[in-house]
């Protein structure tokens, strides 16, 4: 997943960066909730792990700021040395998914961004995602549509799977180089416009079939299952 550390003391961040990493998670740390705020108008997160007590900009704020944003849909997690009954309520009223408590034990902050991404995201941990005409097995690597075994590589099988997981999000080129490709050397974002236009024509996603895949000018991609009325 790609993971947003939103915190202003550094040491702590740079903890959260190496346990998340070690778990194989892409993350991004920002000290405040401005600089957060200018970064996910063009980059995408799984979930955002957000202080609450910063100078100018809090993660009240930052919060607020998230959910007045109907584009912006991502799952945030209220890191605080603030665990009073009434706290907890206050943030989880306001729309927080769940929250640590200071100091951060390791264990438990893993379970819980684990659990948050279940519930978010209930095809994030599947081994095999069906969604008719479509069944993606992440355990033999194959994909099908209408029953039909369709032949794809490595990257475009990983690219299938990270985008049938993000349904309706839209995905930065960067996201999907980082999450896919891992930034390998010499690539760039024209190497996510082929491998989509090749997934488009091999899984023959189109809105015939209720499927969409859209790309946003300057922004990214988006997979949408389209809902026709009388279905």
């Amino acid at each position: 997943m790609h993971i947003a550390i939103v915190d202003d003391d550094p040491d702590i961040a740079a903890l959260m960066m190496l346990w998340l990493e070690e778990e194989g998670h892409d993350c991004t740390h920002y000290a405040g909730g401005q600089e957060f705020i200018q970064a996910i108008r063009s980059k995408n997160f799984d979930i955002v792990l957000l202080d609450w007590i910063m100078p100018e900009f809090d993660g009240e704020q930052t919060l607020n700021w998230i959910k007045s944003h109907d584009d912006i849909d991502v799952p945030v997690i209220f890191v605080t040395q603030k665990a009073t009954e009434d706290d907890v309520a206050k943030i989880l009223t306001l729309g927080a998914d769940d929250y640590i408590t200071k100091p951060i034990r390791h264990k438990e902050m893993i379970a819980r961004i684990n659990a948050v991404a279940r519930r978010t995201n209930p095809h994030i941990n599947d081994e095999v995602i069906e969604l008719s005409p479509y069944r993606i097995d992440s355990t033999s690597r194959e994909v099908s549509v209408d029953g039909e075994q369709i032949k794809l590589t490595e990257k475009e099988f990983k690219l299938v799977q990270f985008l049938f997981k993000n349904i309706g999000r839209l995905l930065s080129r960067d996201h999907i180089l980082s999450a896919v490709w891992g930034y390998d050397l010499g690539l760039n974002t024209r190497t996510v416009d082929t491998h989509m236009s090749r997934i488009r024509k091999k899984l023959d996603i189109a809105p015939e079939k209720g499927w969409r895949l859209s790309s946003i000018y300057h922004q990214g991609y988006r997979l949408e299952h389209l809902v026709h009325s009388g279905d």
